[in-house]
C-alpha cells in the first residue's frame, strides 16, 4: 500500500519534534526552540509529514545578495529521518523550496554541506559547487534558478500537498 507524503509549512506543534531531531542528528543540545518558533513565524521552515508524523524538514532564509545583485535563499538546515532517506522525502522538500524561490522571484538558492549524500542530492537538483574544497570538508553549492528552468523547461513539480509516494 502506498502512503502519501505531505510537504507543508511548519507550525508551533512541530517545534518539539524538530528540536529533538536536530539534537539527535547533531548530538548537540542547546536551547533552540525560540529560533525554531521564529522560523515558523517567518514561514522559513517546511516539514515533510507521513501519516501525521514529521519525517524531515528544511529551513531556508531569504537574503539580499550584493554579489548576485538580488535576493537568494540560503538553506541552513536540511534533515530527513534515517528510515526515510532515499525515498524521495529530501527531493520533495528541496523541490518545495525551489518552487517557493521561483514564486518569490529570487535569483538562486545557496547552501553548504560536508555530507557526500547531501551533496549528491543537491547536484541531482541542479546545484553546482561554487566555493570550497571537498578534500577539506565543506563545500558551498548554488542553484541558478533561471538556468535551471531554461535547462529543464519547467519549475520543480508541484504536488497538491502530496508530492511523493512512500512505500
Amino acid at each position: 500500500m502506498k502512503r502519501y507524503l505531505k510537504i507543508r509549512a511548519a507550525t508551533e506543534e512541530d517545534v518539539r519534534v524538530i528540536s529533538e531531531s536536530i539534537e539527535e542528528w547533531q548530538r548537540w543540545s542547546v536551547p533552540r526552540e525560540q529560533s525554531i518558533k521564529k522560523a515558523v513565524k517567518n514561514k522559513e521552515l517546511l516539514v515533510s509529514e507521513l501519516e501525521g508524523q514529521v519525517k524531515g524538514f528544511i529551513h531556508y532564509v531569504p537574503h539580499e545578495d550584493i554579489i548576485d545583485g538580488g535576493s537568494n535563499f540560503f538553506i541552513t538546515c536540511f534533515y530527513v529521518s534515517p528510515e526515510r532517506r532515499a525515498e524521495g522525502v529530501g527531493s520533495a522538500l528541496l523541490d518545495a523550496v525551489m518552487r517557493n524561490a521561483v514564486d518569490r522571484g529570487v535569483l538562486g538558492v545557496e547552501t553548504s554541506t560536508a555530507n557526500p549524500d547531501a551533496r549528491r542530492l543537491y547536484e541531482r537538483h541542479g546545484f553546482r559547487q561554487f566555493k570550497g574544497d571537498w578534500t577539506m570538508g565543506e563545500v558551498f553549492l548554488e542553484l541558478d534558478l533561471k538556468k535551471y528552468i531554461k535547462e529543464n523547461k519547467e519549475v520543480p513539480r508541484r504536488g497538491k500537498g502530496n508530492p511523493a509516494r512512500v512505500s
